[in-house]
Formats: C-alpha cells, structure tokens, sequence
C-alpha cells in the first residue's frame, strides 16, 4: 500500500471537524483560522518504540498514549485543545495495525474535539510526532514563572501508578498476594493510557497559577517551576496522593523514591495561593478533579522532600532523555 493510499483510508476521514479548519489532510499545508482574542499554545512530541513505551504495547494503546501525553502539555497551559498533526515512522504498512492504532487515536481526538489536520507517514523504525495546538489567553496561561513563595503545590490524581505497570511489562516482577489482577491492570492501563487533565488546566486559569504536567517524575517535574520562578519548594511525602493498587502493590511500604521520582504520571502539579486554595478546591471537586496539597513553596531553591518533618535524600531525581 502507497502512502497516499495509507493517508485517504487512515488518516483523512477522521470524525473530528471543526469550524476553524479551512483546509486539513490532502494539500501540501493545511490552512487555519485561530479565534480573535486567543493566543496559540503548540506543543510537539516525539514517541519512540523501546524508549517511551514497550515493543510489546498495542497500536491502540501507542496511539492513544501519543496523543494523551501531548495533550497533557496543553493542560499545563491551560488551553483548549484544538488541532494536531501526526508524523509517523512505520517498519510496513500493516493495514491491520494501522486500523488499530487510529482506533485508538480517534478515541481520545473525539474525546477532547481535537481534529487531525496533517503530518507525514515515512517508512522506518517505529515512531510517532505529534504536535497539538490550543488556545489559551495569554494573560491565563499556566506559566511556570507564576509561583510566589507562599503558594501552596497541589496534584491533581495520583502519582506513581504508571511506573508500577512499566515494572509489571517489563520486569515481569513478583507481587504481594493483596496485589490482585485488577490492581495490575489499574496499573499498565495508567501507563498505556494517561488521562490528560484538559479540563483542570482550563478550570485553573481562573487562579493563573504555575504549573506542569508531570512527565519525568514530579520531583523533577517541580524543580522546573521552582527554577522558572526562582523559587524553592517544600514535598510532604506523606500528603502524596497513591491508589489503592500501588499501596497493595508496595504492601503498605511505599517506596518514595521511586514515587516521586518516576515517570509517565501525566498528572499536572500546580500552585496556588493561599488566599485562592478554598475556591479552586471547591472548583475542582464540582467537577470531579482529585485534588491534593502536597506541600509548599518556600524561597531558596530545589525541591525539599520531607517525611514526618525529617528531610529526605533522595539520590535519584526524575527521568534523563540522554
């Protein structure tokens, strides 16, 4: 199959159609219209087979991950998703693949009306680019310089799940007998399917708080706010918000290292001030967001983590792309 064959039976008549595209899949650009008074957010990203995800994932799941993980940089913003392009590397055109992993790219476009404008489809090893855009008001966006000393850090969700289902796929690890198979698949699905929190990032711009979406572990994820707002930043440990799956998982014995410092969480991490807290906690849980304070901003610099007001040292920091 040519890739013009493969672009008209998988890519070009996708559901998604939106008012503000001109002219999407089939011309050499597409062609756009941005509302007046909104400002674009862009965001691209790169997935690659055996680094961001495991051979053995399905089409479905790689698919509906690379959009999700994109997605999730657009909440951090919090813009309303809009538009992406996909830029895909494929070993051969396997049809039944491909009708795989659209199935599981349309689930989550249509999800969030997100349309399918463009992109590229080559012959190599397995990878996929997106780049999404949204809108935001640029005076709202979700900056990580936003931070003020005195602020309070909140998580939305829970950490930690996606890292234990890496661990299940690839280390094939023993677990404790409370940890049942529904807790397992809680945990490869958190992996293989994060759910981008578009929504919070949108209901937090009414509080132009700074915040990130958590990616390579949220002690690491953190320290960009504290750097970007020249900040330091103080973790209760014990105030982390964990599934009852990866409590099972760790026997009650919660390894906070690894929590803290591992991936794939897709969550966001924010702030807020003080004088703020009770109305967008009263926000969020209108609209069934999981909300929790997990600590501080202080002045200095880096991330403290503390545990029952003893400092902790942690020697690993978050995930390292070189």
């Amino acid at each position: 199959m040519s890739e013009f064959d493969l672009i008209n039976q998988f890519f070009k008549n996708t559901k998604v159609k939106r008012d503000d595209v001109l002219l999407g899949i089939g011309d050499d650009c597409a062609m756009l219209s941005p509302p007046s008074g909104k400002t674009l957010a862009v965001s691209t990203d790169t997935l690659i087979s055996g680094v961001h995800f495991p051979e053995s994932t399905s089409a479905e799941d790689i698919a509906y991950k690379s959009l999700a993980v994109n997605l999730s940089d657009l909440a951090a913003m919090g813009a309303e998703p809009a538009w992406v392009s996909l830029a895909i590397s494929l070993p051969d055109s396997n049809v039944e693949w491909l009708a795989a992993f659209m199935r599981g790219f349309n689930e989550l476009a249509e999800r969030f009306n997100v349309a399918l404008i463009g992109g590229d489809t080559t012959q190599g090893a397995l990878s996929i680019t997106l780049n999404v855009t949204g809108f935001v008001d640029a005076k709202l966006a979700l900056k990580r310089a936003n931070a003020k000393v005195g602020d309070i850090i909140f998580v939305t969700g829970t950490i930690g799940d996606a890292s234990i289902g890496l661990d299940l796929i690839l280390n094939n690890v023993n677990t404790p007998d409370v940890f049942t198979g529904d807790y397992k698949s809680y945990c490869i699905d958190r992996l293989n399917r994060p759910y981008p929190q578009v929504i919070a990032g949108q209901l937090l711009t009414e509080f132009v708080v700074a915040a990130i979406d958590i990616s390579d572990g949220l002690k690491a994820d953190l320290n960009h706010i504290c750097k970007a707002s020249n900040v330091g930043a103080i973790v209760n440990i014990e105030n982390l918000p964990t599934s009852d799956a990866l409590l099972a998982f760790y026997n009650n014995k919660p390894d906070w290292q690894n929590i803290i410092t591992a991936g794939d969480d897709y969550e966001l991490c924010f702030t807020c001030s003080k004088d703020k807290v009770t109305e967008m906690l009263s926000l969020m849980e209108s609209n069934n967001i999981k909300t929790t304070c997990i600590g501080e901003v202080v002045s200095g610099s880096g991330v403290k983590c503390m545990f029952d007001n003893e400092l902790l040292n942690f020697e690993q920091t978050g995930y390292n792309h070189f």
